[in-house]
């Protein structure tokens, strides 16, 4: 018993909390789905990959210090006849025990390699490339939450929209159940709201669906389960209008795939000029210093009185202090084709680079073409449909009005209502859609940034109120 009346205050608590919760908002889905989406951290991560290909590079511009140090102990023996010509002379022996201990340090500095000068500089391009391409990506990822927000509103507004009308046809289906039955009206009248009953709950069943359907997928963006509530579609979306020409001169700015796609071009041109110093010399410096002790003693014996002298121990001391300036150049006059087949390959990575930037661009342009008048066009949707509803609703009422004093039927009074039903769901539908042909005309212009999704969320949260795009 005393569990039960725990889950009971449990279950009240986590109610309470639910109702109390504030609404989910679009800046604070943005924030949850770049803190969970894994694409975003691993474009992180590739980025700072490819940010490390730049020093690489430099590194073969900078002087190259090396030192070296070893220490050898010899000892070795030495055994001959003391003469040559006579085979039965003794033998003579020599040795010695030696502790060489050497170092050595050399200091290289590239004076002239184009090929390496030019990778460098590609380098920094293909850095820029990568930030673009890592920008791009988040970028996309917000329009994907754009459009995902819109449609969970949008079906959450038109699953409203049919609980209200399946309660005013529910309420119209017993006034005409109570008229028939009093002898007020016909069957027919009665029947007619029975059917249109059953329409508005097959709809609304229907609606649910998708609105489930649409929790799903901000569930896959956030990994969290999506509220049960959302916040309410506004009427009215105030969002700038521009001119196709003044969004093609945003993007040519801001776009992050068409910034990348020239980055990627100027790379490409530096790797041919790479590729061409392959045919040209490379000049190098080189300062050495060397430094070797060499401490041993030397022994030698012969094994015949009168035939030589023997001795032990003499001390053999070497020393060695050298230092070198040399310049040094490499030519490859020939290298069995290889550079050749290396420009070959760049002036196609080149060709390929170009037809990407055109292509970018193209894209950019039909992308910019059909979301402005996509735009424009739902724009102009809702402004008629806000006009139409206003109509709508005054008929429905005075449809409903009529009914009662017997001066409407009760089909035209249903028709009346599910024309104001069709009409607010298509305004509905039109605003969500302007919001996300609006989220398409900013990703394609690449103006999508941090700040306007904060303003297009204030803007859904205040009713549609907007501030300017930057």
């Amino acid at each position: 018993m005393k569990q039960m009346q725990l889950a009971l205050v449990a279950g009240v608590i986590l109610m309470l909390a639910s109702l109390n919760a504030p609404a989910l908002t679009l800046e604070h889905f943005w924030q949850e789905t770049l803190d969970h989406d894994p694409q975003v951290q691993l474009y992180r991560q590739q980025l700072e990959v490819a940010s490390q290909s730049q020093p690489l590079a430099l590194a073969k511009l900078l002087p190259q210090i090396s030192v070296h140090a070893s220490a050898q102990w010899d000892n070795h023996r030495i055994q001959k006849p003391y003469d040559k010509y006579d085979p039965n002379s003794v033998l003579f022996s020599r040795g010695r025990h030696n502790i060489i201990q050497r170092w050595s340090a050399q200091i290289s500095q590239t004076l002239f390699n184009w090929s390496a000068l030019q990778n460098y500089r590609a380098s920094g391009d293909q850095v820029a490339a990568a930030a673009a391409q890592y920008q791009e990506s988040v970028q996309k990822l917000e329009r994907s939450a754009i459009v995902a927000y819109g449609n969970w509103l949008l079906a959450y507004a038109n699953l409203q929209n049919l609980k209200a009308s399946e309660k005013g046809v529910a309420r119209q289906a017993y006034a005409a159940e109570a008229r028939y039955r009093s002898g007020t009206t016909g069957i027919l009248g009665a029947d007619e709201a029975k059917v249109a009953l059953a329409r508005i709950r097959a709809q609304l069943a229907q609606a649910l669906a998708k609105w489930h359907g649409a929790g799903a997928v901000l569930e896959q963006f956030t990994g969290k389960k999506s509220p049960p509530e959302a916040p309410k579609l506004p009427q009215i979306i105030h969002l700038p209008i521009h001119l196709e020409k003044q969004w093609q001169a945003l993007a040519l700015i801001h776009n992050p795939a068409l910034a990348s796609a020239r980055y990627q071009l100027d790379a490409s041109r530096k790797g041919v000029a790479a590729a061409q110093g392959g045919f040209l010399p490379t000049l190098t410096l080189v300062l050495a210093h060397q430094w070797m002790s060499e401490n041993g003693t030397l022994y030698f014996q012969g094994a015949q009185e009168g035939a030589g002298t023997s001795g032990s121990g003499i001390p053999d001391p070497h020393h060695y202090i050298g230092t070198s300036a040399t310049i040094q150049m490499n030519w490859a006059i020939f290298s069995g084709g290889s550079q050749q087949a290396t420009l070959a390959e760049a002036q196609y990575q080149e060709g390929e680079s170009f037809s990407t930037l055109l292509t970018t661009e193209r894209s950019i342009e039909q992308i910019l073409r059909t979301s402005s008048s996509g735009l424009s066009g739902s724009l102009q949707q809702a402004k008629i449909y806000r006009y139409s509803l206003a109509l709508a609703k005054r008929a429905s009422r005075a449809a409903e009005d009529g009914v009662r004093v017997g001066l409407v039927t009760e089909n035209n009074a249903i028709i009346d209502r599910q024309n104001a039903l069709k009409v607010r769901n298509d305004l509905n539908d039109v605003n969500a859609s302007a919001l996300i042909q609006f989220a398409n005309l900013a990703t394609a212009a690449g103006v999508l940034t941090p700040v306007l999704m904060h303003q297009i969320s204030l803007s859904l949260s205040l009713g549609g109120n907007y501030a300017k795009i930057p």
